[in-house]
């Protein structure tokens, strides 16, 4: 069962959040039942035994993965013994995308396993970096699989979620939680099953294969079409973490409204790119500049800004159309980093009326043909 599609879905999902409700009503605590929540509704979604299974060897995997860390760390604080478990972490999400190319590794799937996986190293690189003291086995089996966002996220904080984890919102204050957890929940319904099902039946599937015109229809198609349809998945996983007490983070915030890339990946895919930045990216350039790596500073934010899309684009998979996606995107962002550095009327023209406008539009355009290469279309 594909979470938050279906009616039958929906109907266990509202009879499983009544108890949160008068829970969260009666002012009492919501950590106990909403891990009950949580593994109820993946027995839900995960509809077979073959499944079921692979999550549990999953869960297991990583969960003993952080766990042996967080007591290794304690002694060795050895940065290459931090990259092994790392790469350990990472390698059931590399042995699932390399499934589409090895035929014997192709029966192996797990959703939710690309937003689980970056959970589990966030953990990982934060027990490193001291920020993290001790996790609790209770409460990284609740980080780790936390329903609404298991499949399309958002990508949370650990040290975040356990702040709502731990919080016993008052009667009035939960008021406020569930008020705002149903809208979202209303507006990502609105917008996945109605706007993003329409564009998709009345523009996407009417449009011929080939032709420069028909193509050009499908990018703008595509381009709404995902919006919607992604924006509306975050906005029911947001609404029903706020039912069970967890405030998880916004993932758009009017992107079409960004008048360059960098604007643009902090407005989409937020909690993504905001990993991306904080996990690859920053790390990547603080390592750079205190190793001089380069002559010149610049270098190593473009190479950072590079790797860190490319990292992107394989996140989603392993295929061509991820791989140029990644790259595509890289390069604007090297370009962006080009002009905020190098031509001073470049930030002016951000802030005047009418050039703002026209960035608008050339941003937009940017990142749409991005989506027709991720899309598949071209190639």
């Amino acid at each position: 069962m594909t979470p938050f599609n279906g009616l039958l879905f929906f109907y266990i999902m509202a009879l499983l959040l009544i108890p949160a409700v008068a829970l969260g009503l009666s002012g009492r605590p919501l950590k106990r039942y909403g891990l009950f929540f949580t593994v109820a509704m993946l027995l839900t979604a995960f509809d077979t035994w073959e499944k079921r299974l692979t999550l549990i060897f999953f869960y297991l995997f990583e969960t003993l993965l952080v766990l042996a860390y967080v007591r290794v760390r304690k002694r060795n604080g050895a940065r290459p013994l931090l990259w092994l478990f790392v790469a350990l972490s990472l390698a059931p999400l590399v042995i699932v995308k390399l499934g589409a190319f090895i035929p014997a590794l192709g029966f192996i799937h797990l959703l939710g396993i690309s937003y689980m996986t970056f959970r589990a190293v966030q953990v990982l690189i934060e027990t490193y970096d001291g920020l993290i003291k001790d996790v609790k086995l209770f409460d990284f089996s609740y980080f780790l699989l936390f329903f609404p966002c298991v499949s399309s996220g958002p990508i949370d904080r650990y040290r975040r979620f356990l702040s709502d984890l731990d919080a016993r919102p008052s009667r009035e204050e939960y008021i406020e939680l569930l008020k705002a957890g149903i809208w979202k929940l209303m507006w990502g319904a609105l917008f996945n099953f109605v706007i993003s099902s329409l564009i998709y039946t009345k523009w996407l599937d009417k449009i011929p294969q080939g032709g420069f015109l028909n193509t050009l229809s499908y990018m703008y198609g595509y381009t709404f079409f995902l919006f919607f349809n992604f924006a509306g998945y975050s906005l029911m996983a947001i609404g029903a973490s706020y039912i069970v007490g967890i405030r998880v983070p916004e993932n758009f915030n009017m992107p079409f409204l960004s008048r360059d890339m960098k604007d643009f990946w902090s407005r989409w895919h937020i909690s993504l790119s905001t990993w991306l930045r904080d996990y690859v990216y920053t790390r990547y350039c603080a390592a750079a500049l205190k190793g001089e790596w380069y002559k010149d500073r610049r270098t190593a934010s473009y190479i950072g800004y590079i790797i860190t899309m490319m990292t992107m684009g394989l996140w989603h998979g392993l295929t061509l159309q991820y791989i140029v996606y990644g790259a595509y995107h890289g390069a604007l962002m090297c370009l962006n980093e080009i002009l905020d550095t190098r031509w001073k009327r470049f930030k002016k023209l951000k802030k005047e009326n009418l050039s703002s406008v026209l960035l608008i539009i050339i941003t937009f355009h940017l990142f749409s043909f991005g989506l027709l290469i991720f899309s598949g279309r071209l190639f």
